[in-house]
């Protein structure tokens, strides 16, 4: 059942923990339009889940994107043995207990079962919380190495943002704020990436992202998708996740109702590159901490 907050703004979260611990919405009233919605909802993609999850907000763990060995799709290799992981991990496929819930915060907590340590041999604590304060949503995330050997890992969030912000507007009018970053391209294996240093600069929304535009090294681990008939922008901040060192930015078409921004901890292929420093590698009993906010706000 999934479960509301709400805070003094009016502003409201809904999260479906049973259903990979699924944010669904996050909307607040605002002056000129009454409730808007930041994320997009469709109830028939989740009547469809867990085959479809273009909506809300996916939580990605143990692993972003996808990996693969030669002639393996969607496998990766540890200590000489050979695993199989879905896309972007198991996290989002996997009921989140709740530990804690107020009018305003949840937090959820996924520890391993015989069936994730069939495709991730580890023991692990990951607790996720939501929070509302002053209209804006905060996301907070705690990985915990429970086991006695080092764990790898990457992870990330995949919210999918409604665009345009209100029926007022087009989503071709609309544009993503990027700070100055690095452009990243893959060859055609994923096993090597060329970076392009890119200028701060307005994308727009129209331009084709469905093959995935990936951006590291950001000056400031901000982006904000600007609707401007609306006169509405959501910003999008991870300066507290310093290990997201990426953002995925993703669209189905140009003209889905959609629009993804997404802070990485790694690129796609990780685990089989092996690039020194991408994969976290986890301690026995050390943690890992990030922390990102989300907020539906007037136009500056």
């Amino acid at each position: 059942m999934p479960l509301t907050l709400t805070d003094p703004t009016g502003a409201l979260a809904v999260i479906a923990p049973e259903l990979g611990g699924w944010l669904l919405r996050y909307a607040r009233p605002m002056r000129q339009h009454g409730l808007v919605e930041a994320l997009h909802f469709d109830q028939a993609v989740v009547d469809r889940y867990p085959k479809e999850m273009w909506a809300g907000n996916p939580l990605l763990f143990p692993m972003v994107s996808f990996n693969h060995l030669p002639g393996k799709e969607h496998h990766y290799t540890w200590l000489g043995q050979d695993y199989l992981l879905p896309q972007h991990g198991f996290a989002r496929r996997t009921p989140w207990p709740v530990i804690a819930h107020t009018v305003s915060s949840l937090t959820m907590e996924l520890t391993d079962t015989e069936a994730t340590r069939a495709a991730y041999p580890f023991s692990f604590s990951h607790r996720v919380t939501y929070r509302l304060e002053a209209g804006r949503l905060h996301y907070e995330q705690t990985v915990e190495n429970r086991g006695s050997a080092t764990m790898p890992f990457s992870t990330g969030i995949h919210p999918y943002f409604q665009i345009p912000l209100t029926p007022a507007s087009q989503r071709a009018q609309c544009y993503v704020q990027i700070p100055a970053c690095q452009r990243l391209t893959s060859d055609a294996s994923f096993s090597h990436y060329t970076a392009t240093p890119q200028p701060a600069q307005h994308l727009s929304v129209a331009e084709d992202v469905s093959g995935t535009l990936l951006l590291g090294d950001l000056s400031h681990r901000e982006l904000t998708l600007v609707d401007p008939t609306s006169a509405l922008e959501i910003a999008l901040n991870w300066e507290a996740a310093p290990q997201h060192r990426y953002c995925a930015i993703w669209s189905r078409n140009p003209e889905s109702p959609f629009y993804c921004l997404e802070p990485w901890t790694a690129l796609p292929n990780s685990f089989t590159r092996a690039v020194p420093g991408e994969i976290t590698h986890l301690a026995p009993a050390q943690s890992f901490h990030a922390a990102m906010t989300i907020e539906l706000r007037d136009l500056a």
